[in-house]
């Protein structure tokens, strides 16, 4: 399974690298970078305004996919592979009567927090998908909360979960918390 990719034209940004540190070429100074020499005042400076493009970044440039979350019991949360089987798995307890739904962040920095504690005050949980030990799933729990409990399961070391294995794990979760 892959992920669809689009790629757009590109364009050179036109930044300016004279700062970066690159080795040194014949025709060119070396760059020390450093913030040893910088006054603590004008470093706090230089902190204050990353925290405000920190900010910025977090409030414009969240980026995620929901589906069938309006009336979604459980939430599955899962990116990459895994929230192409997570799809699947959507549909298979859907037709069984639950009513699941899907979070599949699609950028892991800035995270999707809002979304999910939008979501936690309306629906009984969570059931993150991962295939690796569980990076992902304390960023849920961060974004919930504490308001709803947050299942997890995943394989690792190349091992890949069906969807039919996944369904069962959820559908385990969803009867634990009341579904």
């Amino acid at each position: 399974m892959m992920e669809k990719v689009q790629f757009k034209p590109y364009t050179d940004p036109g930044r300016d690298y004279s700062w970066s540190t690159r080795g040194k070429p014949e025709d060119r100074e070396s760059n020390f970078i450093t913030s040893l020499f910088i006054k603590p005042e004008e470093m706090e400076q230089v902190n204050l305004q990353l925290q405000r493009t920190y900010r910025e970044i977090e409030n414009n440039e969240v980026r995620y996919d929901t589906y069938e979350t309006e009336d979604a019991d459980l939430v599955l949360v899962a990116y990459g592979l895994s929230a192409r089987i997570a799809s699947k798995v959507m549909h298979i307890l859907r037709n069984k009567g639950l009513k699941v739904g899907l979070v599949k962040p699609i950028t892991l920095w800035p995270y999707p927090y809002k979304i999910l504690n939008e979501l936690a005050d309306r629906v009984k949980g969570f059931f993150v998908m991962e295939l690796n030990a569980g990076q992902m799933v304390e960023d849920v729990r961060l974004g919930v909360n504490g308001k709803k409990e947050v299942g997890f399961y995943g394989r690792m070391g190349g091992m890949i979960y069906s969807p039919e294995e996944v369904a069962e794990k959820a559908e385990a979760f969803a009867r634990k918390i009341g579904m």
